[in-house]
């Protein structure tokens, strides 16, 4: 019996197994997606004559198994805020941090942009170096060639931090400082830990540990936010602060309003919705 090409019979007992360890249809999806691509990489022709049935299968089993995705909680300002108060801001290391704390949450970039997930995989054009943030009396301007959206060199992404007057969030003195305590060449990563002999690269692993520990001092659940709350984060702050979804899609590097999913409304919000149209309503 030749494995391919295969049969929607076939795709579809395959759908059924892995329903059996998957709770998300996407998942699920994405698995017979790479059987379709296996097919095209070898030359066989995919069974699309039944799609109907494939499709039946995902709608089944999504009834079956209804599933809700897991979001990380979006980090605040606010929750900013008791971070910082947790920082020793004369400490190098703790600098480094915070510096890329902020800038995870202004800039609303994905991980991959600011941290390697290991030093051996640091790449200087997927992740930021020195060089990348250009700095002006005012402003930090952080230029990006490369990001999810950005595989292939077609476009630049810069996007400008401004000073914050008297804030401890402020992004443009927080990298000053982190330059100043933890010099570094050009060409160098941007985000560094101070070792002994020399500067260590931040990785994904220490990034994510220090986000839980500073948490937990918080005195919340560390265990519901992750990397992506600084992305969720500053979107919703943005969005409440009446920015242009253009503009916050841009921002966020966003090929679409994706983005949206990630906004989080609290009871004030969905109040005024119900009282607008209570206003209308004629007596």
């Amino acid at each position: 019996m030749s494995p391919l090409p295969t049969s929607v019979n076939t795709l579809c007992l395959y759908g059924n197994f892995l329903s059996r360890s998957f709770k998300s249809v996407a998942s699920i999806q994405n698995y017979i997606s790479g059987v379709k691509t296996l097919h095209l990489l070898l030359g066989f022709e995919f069974p699309t004559e039944d799609w109907f049935s494939i499709k039946l299968l995902f709608r089944g089993l999504s009834r079956q198994n209804p599933h809700m995705p897991h979001r990380a909680l979006p980090i605040t300002p606010h929750i900013l805020l008791k971070m910082y108060e947790f920082f020793d801001m004369s400490k190098p290391s703790d600098v480094t941090f915070w510096c890329c704390f902020l800038f995870a949450f202004f800039l609303m970039v994905r991980k991959s942009n600011l941290v390697p997930t290991s030093a051996k995989n640091f790449d200087p054009r997927k992740q930021l170096c020195r060089n990348n943030v250009i700095v002006y009396s005012d402003y930090l301007l952080v230029k990006m060639e490369w990001s999810k959206t950005i595989q292939f060199g077609n476009r630049k992404l810069e996007l400008p931090l401004v000073r914050i007057k008297d804030s401890p969030l402020c992004p443009y003195n927080a990298y000053n400082r982190m330059c100043t305590l933890v010099p570094a060449d050009v060409d160098d990563p941007a985000f560094l830990i101070p070792q002994a002999k020399s500067n260590k690269i931040l990785c994904y692993s220490i990034f994510q540990k220090k986000l839980r520990d500073i948490l937990e001092m918080c005195g919340l659940d560390s265990s519901k936010f992750s990397s992506h709350s600084f992305r969720r984060g500053g979107a919703t702050w943005v969005f409440h602060s009446k920015v242009p979804s253009e503009l916050i899609q841009f921002h966020g590097d966003w090929r679409s309003d994706a983005y949206k999913v990630y906004l989080e409304f609290d009871l004030h919000d969905k109040l005024s919705i119900s009282r607008a149209m209570a206003e209308e309503i004629p007596i």
